[in-house]
């Protein structure tokens, strides 16, 4: 039977990464769809976990190195258990909930080894990888443009009526994914169609439509980098290719011309409108408690903390009641301003800095429950993915994550130092863009090394930029060693 299924895997290996690919966004229209009949989102995430074990089912069964396998196990497990014991030390409430939580993390280094390894083995994966990652970006167009036909757009900014997301539900995530699609799929689409310009250019205005009308800052940045960088790279490695260059060129320069029309624009016009609001009411609070500080003859700290009393209450009431008024006007430096105690963001980054300090050293090195982050029905978790991963993982988790990508920063880095003629090609720019962006969006949103439908993602883009610098065939230089 193990033969049986090798031989099967092997045949089909390219396919099935190609349906593996497609796959995605449709799980997430459903998990959309889901959410929006208000039932539960179990059946998406069972179909990802399952979809994972095969992964690594398939990936032992092929691999000729099993030990990479065992020993990438071997330290998740380590992590797992570290993290299970520091929860324990403060009350294990939802260790289910935990344990899938930390599964969601897992599974980008696990899919990239994956991927690896089914790259070894058949280099068509290479193309079925990006052939896939273009229709995913295909089919998230045409889910986009029947949502807005049937008026179920459910907007990037709900409360706002801004922005294209169609039927995606987690906006941070599908700019991330969207980053990471469309400078692979230029570059695809550039180099299938080199002497059909209209193609290309039906192409790139596309994708760079799709990245305008999302309305997020870092798809516009996505924009603005794919555009520049594209061009750049093309510059650098093919200036034969005029007619994409001038695509390029014509289609950026239009695109940010036209940035005061864009949703992002508009969006960040009424947060700047909204911001002026909130200062004024926080003015307004401050100064009533000031008048009543003074005529209660308070001074010194005492007086600070009865002046912010009220403008705390009203935007950090959870952190107050959690941790206390002096501790809290005391990490935030006695502010009374709108863009510090407004900013949500900050908001939970300091609760979970907070919690982190009235916990054990353990909960430090292994991370905290993710059941801890919701306090009076508020949810903590931070809305970055780094912070993220160093709350819920800890310092070693977080390390074992920043290793694993510095090693294909390595790899990149080492092969360009070496050769840069040789491994500095169209394609690794277009991956290059996308591992950029994607990173982008790690540092200041939680939508990729938690969210599996974008992870999945990066993992392609990773074992993508491996093939390139460790495994393809580059004629003049020979061949490189499998690794």
């Amino acid at each position: 039977m193990n033969q049986t299924h090798h031989q099967f895997l092997t045949s089909h290996l390219p396919r099935l990464v190609f349906l593996l690919c497609i796959v995605q966004p449709l799980l997430d229209v459903l998990s959309y769809w889901l959410d929006a009949l208000g039932l539960p989102n179990w059946p998406t995430l069972s179909i990802r976990f399952c979809m994972l074990a095969l992964l690594l089912l398939a990936g032992l069964l092929l691999s000729q190195r099993r030990w990479i396998y065992w020993t990438a196990l071997a330290v998740l497990f380590a992590l797992t258990a570290g993290h299970t014991w520091a929860c324990l030390l403060t009350g294990y409430s939802d260790p289910v909930g935990d344990w899938a939580n930390l599964l969601r993390i897992y599974q980008m280094p696990l899919s990239t080894i994956c991927f690896i390894t089914f790259l070894n083995r058949d280099r068509r994966v290479y193309d079925a990888l990006r052939k896939g990652m273009v229709c995913c970006l295909g089919i998230i167009a045409a889910v986009e443009v029947l949502s807005l036909m049937t008026g179920t757009n459910s907007y990037t900014y709900p409360n706002k009526s801004l922005g294209v997301l169609g039927w995606f539900y987690f906006a941070n995530a599908q700019s991330a994914i969207l980053s990471m699609l469309v400078p692979v799929s230029l570059v695809w689409a550039m180099e299938r169609w080199f002497h059909r310009p209209a193609t290309v250019c039906l192409f790139v205005v596309g994708g760079f439509s799709i990245l305008f009308f999302f309305g997020t800052r870092l798809a516009f940045l996505t924009l603005a980098a794919t555009g520049i960088g594209l061009l750049i790279t093309l510059l650098l490695v093919d200036r034969k290719q005029k007619r994409n260059m001038g695509i390029l060129l014509i289609c950026t320069c239009l695109f940010l011309g036209c940035f005061t029309f864009s949703p992002m624009y508009r969006n960040q016009v009424q947060v700047q409108a909204n911001a002026q609001l909130k200062q004024a009411d926080i003015d307004a609070m401050v100064a009533a408690d000031e008048k009543e500080a003074a005529a209660r003859s308070l001074t010194g700290e005492d007086y600070e903390l009865a002046r912010l009393q009220s403008a705390y209450e009203a935007y950090m009431g959870g952190l107050v009641h959690k941790f206390g008024l002096p501790r809290v006007a005391a990490l935030y430096g006695y502010s009374d301003q709108a863009s510090d105690l407004a900013d949500v963001r900050q908001l939970r980054i300091n609760y979970c800095r907070l919690l982190l300090e009235d916990s054990p050293t353990a909960s430090a090195i292994f991370g905290l429950e993710l059941a801890d982050l919701t306090y009076e029905g508020y949810i903590y978790d931070v809305e970055n993915d780094f912070h993220g991963i160093f709350f819920l993982c800890g310092g070693a988790g977080l390390s074992l994550l920043l290793a694993f990508l510095a090693c294909f920063l390595v790899l990149i880095f080492r092969a360009l130092l070496k050769d840069f003629r040789r491994f500095f090609t169209f394609q690794l720019g277009g991956w290059g863009i996308a591992l950029i962006t994607c990173l982008a969006h790690a540092y200041a949103t939680a939508g990729v090394l938690r969210r599996p439908n974008a992870s999945i993602y990066l993992s392609a883009i990773l074992a993508g930029i491996y093939y390139l610098v460790k495994l393809r065939f580059y004629p003049k230089a020979g061949k490189p060693s499998p690794q």
